[in-house]
């Protein structure tokens, strides 16, 4: 087994970059796809959910990237916090910004079927628990209709949150009691779900095997396979997803056994091999970085702005050229919009580091090793 220290550069950062491309357009394909296709809508109690794949990518890809971020740069609890909520807030505030607008067409609007399927209740608490991330815990599942992927954030939020508290507060006796406070404050499934986050974590820790490269990316790609067989053909276990008890946590133990494969895919990864001997010109390697880091805003803006999409131009069910203008506008201006939200972060991350200054006195006390 190789023990040295993985890099998230080269051919391994141009994979992580492309998984979580394809998977964001995955979601935002998928999700438009069952407006305009109704008759090709995924039914929950069968397998071959496309877009909830896609967020078990995320969450396995998200293990990986911060136990790296965090072994790199070996954070403690303040500045940790710091940087995982000035990312999520920098993007998650706008989107559900643009989600309240959104909504507010759609309520004057009344178009019935756009009601129907996009408003519940009062206007405002949705808003405030999902600005809290707290739109998932326990047995809530409270995100605002009109952006649904939200649900995924309100997970992740947890993971970060969970992890941090245990890695960056020493690991010992303390560090686990903090660790399983915030796991009995997200509740039970937010914690089924986050075996998935800790094997991309894993996948990082773990020595690597020794192979060469060849036979490296010959375990990738049939690791990555074995993933997709598993959504295509494994059956939701234990409940079909949407439900209660556990909403989008129904299926954990199918979840599971996708993430144990995405992880072997992410722990098989090879030495990184420069960028120019994968690509044509470490340019290239550049931009794609940069169309990658759309991924997150397209992933939070494109279901609100498919909604908006709907009302102000409505629907032609089964409309091949409008499905077609519609998946081209929504990713334009998601990342359009991305770009945009991405100059305002290190905004975000003053706000924060300014925040975190004023309560790192009590922070150091509370939290000494």
């Amino acid at each position: 087994m190789n023990t040295a220290p993985r890099r998230i550069e080269g051919s391994t950062s141009l994979v992580l970059d492309s998984l979580r491309l394809l998977a964001a357009l995955t979601v935002l394909y998928r999700h438009i796809e069952d407006v305009w296709f109704p008759a090709t809508a995924h039914v929950a109690q069968l397998p071959g959910d496309l877009s909830h794949a896609a967020v078990i990518v995320f969450f396995v890809l998200s293990g990986f990237v911060i136990a790296y971020t965090t072994s790199e740069k070996q954070r403690g609890l303040s500045s940790y916090m710091q940087a995982r909520f000035s990312r999520l807030c920098s993007m998650v505030i706008p989107a559900l910004l643009l989600t309240a607008v959104v909504e507010i067409v759609v309520r004057v609007q009344a178009n019935p079927d756009l009601i129907a399927n996009y408003v519940r209740g009062t206007f405002g608490p949705r808003y405030a628990i999902t600005a809290l991330f707290l739109n998932e815990i326990w047995f809530f599942s409270a995100a605002p209709p009109v952006n649904r992927p939200l649900w995924s954030l309100g997970f992740e939020f947890w993971y970060y949150v969970i992890f941090g508290l245990w890695y960056c507060t020493g690991r010992g006796l303390k560090s686990w009691a903090l660790a399983l406070g915030a796991c009995l404050v997200a509740g039970p499934k937010i914690v089924l779900m986050m075996p998935i986050w800790l094997m991309g974590c894993a996948a990082y820790h773990l020595p690597r095997p020794q192979l060469g490269r060849g036979l490296s990316w010959l375990c990738v790609a049939l690791a990555l396979s074995a993933a997709a067989c598993t959504v295509l053909y494994l059956p939701p276990f234990p409940y079909a997803l949407g439900e209660k008890p556990l909403f989008f946590a129904n299926q954990f133990a199918s979840d599971w056994v996708a993430g144990v494969f995405v992880a072997l895919a992410l722990w098989m990864l090879p030495p990184a091999a420069p960028a120019a001997a994968v690509v044509a010109s470490p340019r290239v390697a550049r931009n794609f970085r940069v169309l990658a880091d759309l991924t997150f805003p397209i992933y939070v803006l494109h279901h609100a702005l498919l909604v908006l999409y709907l009302a102000l131009f409505g629907l032609k069910v089964n409309d091949a050229s409008q499905f077609w203008q519609a998946v081209v506008v929504i990713l334009v201006v998601s990342s359009l919009l991305g770009l945009v939200l991405e100059w305002q972060r290190p905004n975000w991350s003053r706000f924060f580091r300014w925040l975190f200054a004023a309560v790192q006195p009590r922070l150091r006390k509370a939290f000494a090793r």
